[in-house]
């Protein structure tokens, strides 16, 4: 077999062409490293290399693309990889990343802890939910939320003042606010604790 033609695509990319037939679209690094040209006799392993090297590129292309926009978790970045290459490629691909320093599992759930915390004000629960969807393991989820020592108490009653204390004073205005503050990742016992402090004694006996 041999190369038949390269043609320029767009900016250092080009269409390569094996035995008059088109075979793929290398960036020009690439076919400059391998030493590849019009009439360069190649074989089955040679064309197997240059596409995998032109896989992996596309892979870190797109994760640096990724990671440009916002953090990921490394699970998280695995993920999204694997929609344009194969699992091995997007692992090795990972590694990488994780070898620039680009992605660190640990400041990332230290990051989404704070800003689920204080920015979204929601209860741990809904945050480990939300770390788990993101790739951030549970265990590490729960230490960087318990790190930032907020006082759910404080959440709840955030939540109250600016949005359900009209709400309060009989007992199906008090039962819709715990619902709605029990979606909230809030504990029961904590949003009961805070929620009878905004009630009158009579109130607090209909529970």
């Amino acid at each position: 077999m041999k190369i038949t033609k390269i043609e320029k695509k767009s900016g250092t990319r080009y269409t390569v062409d094996v035995d008059g037939e088109y075979f793929y679209i290398f960036d020009i690094e690439i076919l400059t490293r391998n030493q590849i040209r019009v009439g360069t006799e190649v074989d089955e392993k040679l064309l197997k290399k240059l596409r995998c090297q032109a896989e992996v590129r596309k892979a870190k292309e797109r994760a640096f693309h990724l990671l440009s926009y916002r953090d990921h978790s490394e699970q998280e970045l695995f993920d999204k990889l694997c929609k344009t290459t194969s699992p091995k490629i997007a692992a090795f691909t990972v590694a990488k990343m994780k070898e620039l320093h680009l992605i660190d599992n640990e400041q990332y759930a230290q990051k989404l802890a704070r800003y689920f915390l204080t920015e979204k004000c929601w209860g741990f629960r809904k945050c480990v939910f939300e770390m788990k969807r993101k790739g951030i393991q549970s265990e590490l989820a729960e230490e960087a939320l318990t790190a930032c020592r907020i006082d759910p108490l404080e959440q709840i009653a955030k939540w109250i003042e600016q949005k359900y204390i009209r709400y309060l004073g009989d007992f199906k205005g008090n039962q819709k606010v715990i619902q709605a503050l029990i979606r909230q990742g809030f504990e029961y016992d904590n949003i009961k604790t805070v929620v009878n402090e905004y009630l009158t004694a009579e109130a607090i006996e209909d529970f």
